[in-house]
């Protein structure tokens, strides 16, 4: 038996002594008068009547002292033989933290000065079966975390924090948009039988009663909009959203934003409402316009500029798009690694190339305006160049905080768009929007001028509580089961039996360890065998499966140095680039199966060496070390790497005149770049023998150059 299973037992032994003593151990309810957070104001003397979960127990013979939590603040308790009944006193051997309490009796302060309820009567109120966790903070095990979220919150008051700032975020909107400026909210289907609003890959269902497949929305727009056409005029959604997409730093499939539309308005105004409407949730949040992104400070006090895109790719970029031919501009892509999706588009290629070169420099608070209409099918064009529509976005600190237009009214136009759409679809490109029928029907029954904008609820607390993991954001983020789902034709309504999915199943448990075991030998001897593929191969799998341009550039690199390295020391360069290019192969599209999908999948025509550079880069998840100098090199690299781009970000200069020692010196700044593991680093440190100023100063080196 575990330790934990002897802890549990020994909690039910203790829940049946309280039962044999009388005690019900799971009352309906207590008469609570007061929150803990009151009483923590209360004067000494007053009356107290509360209850919570006890967080600690610390017995001192004939006194228990007890720390006592609820969802406002917590308190000391006392609790002293003489002042409680020898009966009441005694049940306290049966009783453990994160069991519940109600306490009756004084507010009074010790001899130390610490505020304290002397109970004169408690009620059990509730037993807990496992033990509280004396840390839940341990960087390494944030999976755990996320998967037992209820005890993270519980135990980390930076997590609830960080939750509080959400719901009061919600709140402030609800109270800005309705009391405010006059907003009605309303609500829309998320079964929906054609998904739109965005473009967007969606989740689909079934529909046992209509017979029928349906889509999970992925924005509530067109939706909203109908309502527009049935006479409101300022409505807004606060929208769970569904896109099955990939999962980062920032990205969700399930995620919360809002969206609001205004009659009679353009995309001036729509700015002018969001504008106000961050300001003044910064200031309730952070009691401050000022506000910390990552590093950096910004202001979000005074009007913010609004820069049209052209003019931000000629300040920021040095590009001025207007004076590039075609050519000029195919060649800008290829020379920032940027591909377009099916035919070359000038517009799309003008987003991209912003997209990649210009939104990590917009730092303070910038209204990007005028878009390529290519890349907005919903936007209205613009009304002096039809090139450009009438949208917006928001940055701040380098971060896209909002998108919003001049509505498209006209359904002629808009079916025109939509028809623009279904060619870039035909094209290869599966994000585009689809034709919606019924709503251009609805649009044909006429549409007054119109605004909207939508802003994602999570990233906006990300952006208000300076949280740059949109895990953190969520009570209860989006995981992989570690029990994988498999859906049967019959729960899908499909027919009988278990279908395909239970067949596989069940064929996988059929086999025994022993046959299991020679399968991996085989696959293991035959990634042996084979020989390194092309760089060209190798970059088309990292196309394929690496979408997120933070993590491209990551990848990029950690290539970048680990070739650098392979020639400093007599190494396969090729070998030693193509390791560092593929090791993070599986992180955004298959982030709970890292680095296994990538290891037993999607590598299985590479050669042995890279395999197992790539499992031991990720050791606490594959328990194989780094042993090989490949495997070493690759550790050493890989989270340094991240570090010092983050670093680099910060300096105007980027790498041109990095020092070593004062990279050495950020990195004990643990609240910098925090998603980056110190541990890692310094064992990699380790793993190389080389001093650590040395390999710092060899990669910040390779990334000047």
């Amino acid at each position: 038996m575990s330790r934990l299973d002897e802890t549990i037992q020994a909690k039910i032994e203790k829940r049946q002594a309280l039962q044999d003593r009388g005690v019900m151990v799971h009352p309906y309810g207590f008469d609570k008068l007061q929150s803990i957070a009151q009483l923590n104001q209360a004067d000494e003397g007053a009356s107290a009547q509360t209850a919570g979960r006890i967080m600690t127990k610390r017995p001192h013979g004939k006194v228990i002292f007890l720390d006592l939590q609820d969802s406002t603040a917590s308190i000391q308790v006392m609790l002293r033989k003489g002042e409680l009944s020898q009966e009441q006193f005694e049940l306290f051997q049966f009783i453990d933290p994160g069991d519940f309490l109600g306490v009756i009796g004084k507010v009074m302060r010790t001899k130390t000065g610490e505020l304290t309820i002397l109970a004169s009567e408690v009620k059990f109120l509730g037993k807990a079966l496992r033990p509280l966790p004396s840390q839940w903070n341990v960087a390494e095990d944030k999976e755990v975390r996320f998967r037992q979220r209820y005890v993270d919150i519980l135990i980390n008051k930076e997590v609830r924090q960080v939750l509080d700032a959400r719901w009061q975020v919600v709140k402030e909107i609800r109270h800005f948009l309705q009391d405010e400026h006059d907003f009605i909210e309303v609500e829309t289907p998320i079964l929906q039988p054609l998904y739109g609003g965005t473009n967007a890959r969606p989740f689909f269902t079934y529909m046992k009663s209509l017979d029928t497949d349906l889509y999970l929305r992925i924005a509530p727009e067109l939706y909203l909009k109908r309502l527009i056409v049935a006479g409101y005029e300022r409505i807004f959604e606060i929208a769970r959203n569904f896109r099955n997409e990939g999962i980062d730093q920032t990205h969700q499939p399930e995620f919360t934003m809002i969206e609001w539309y205004q009659a009679y308005a353009d995309y001036q105004t729509m700015m002018n409402v969001a504008e106000e409407m961050i300001k003044k949730l910064a200031e309730k949040v952070n009691s401050s316009s000022e506000i910390m992104v990552g590093e950096t400070k910004v202001d979000l006090a005074g009007k913010w500029p609004r820069i049209k895109m052209t003019d931000a790719l000629k300040e920021y970029a040095g590009i001025d798009f207007d004076r590039l031919d075609d050519q000029a501009v195919q060649a800008l892509l290829k020379k920032h690694d940027i591909e377009l999706v099916g035919k070359f588009n000038r517009g799309v290629a003008m987003f991209n190339l912003f997209d990649k070169i210009v939104t990590k420099k917009l730092i303070q608070p910038s209204w990007i305006i005028d878009y390529p209409r290519d890349v907005s099918p919903l936007a209205k064009a613009h009304r002096d160049d039809p090139r450009f529509c009438e949208r917006f976005e928001a940055y701040v600190g380098g971060k896209e905080l909002a998108d919003g237009w001049s509505e498209v009214v006209d359904p002629i136009d808009q079916r025109q768009l939509f028809v623009n759409e279904q060619q870039l679809m035909r094209a290869g490109d599966d994000l585009a929007h689809p034709t919606d029928e019924d709503f251009l029907q609805a649009m044909e029954y006429g549409m007054p001028p119109l605004g909207g904008i939508g802003i994602g609820i999570d990233r906006l607390v990300m952006f208000l509580t300076n949280t740059w993991s949109i895990k953190e954001v969520i009570a209860f983020p989006t995981l992989k089961p570690e029990q994988p789902i498999k859906i049967t034709q019959l729960q899908r309504g499909e027919g009988k039996g278990g279908g395909e999915g239970g067949g596989e199943d069940e064929g996988a448990v059929g086999k025994d360890k022993e046959s299991v075991g020679k399968e991996e030998k085989t696959r293991s001897q035959k990634k042996s065998s084979h020989k390194l593929p092309s760089r060209q191969k190798s970059r088309q799998l990292f196309e394929q499966y690496i979408k997120n341009e933070n993590l491209r550039h990551h990848c990029l690199m950690t290539a970048q140095a680990m070739e650098a390295y392979a020639q400093k020391l007599d190494q396969d360069p090729e070998l030693w680039f193509q390791t560092g290019l593929l090791h993070d192969l599986d992180w955004e599209m298959f982030p709970d199966e890292h680095p296994n999908k990538a290891v037993n999948e999607l590598l299985l025509d590479y050669p042995a060496e890279l395999i197992k550079a790539v499992q031991s880069h990720a050791s606490l998840r594959t328990k194989v070390e780094p042993t090989t100098l490949l495997d070493r090199y690759l550790f050493a690299c890989d989270e340094l790497s991240g570090f010092l781009h983050a670093y680099s970000l910060m300096r105007p200069e980027g790498f041109v005149g990095m020092k070593a020692n004062k990279v050495k010196k950020k990195l004990s700044d643990k609240s910098f770049a925090s998603n980056v593991s110190r541990d890692d680093i310094a064992k990699g440190f380790e793993l190389i023998k080389d001093e650590p100023l040395d390999h710092i100063q060899f990669l910040i080196q390779v990334f000047t150059e």
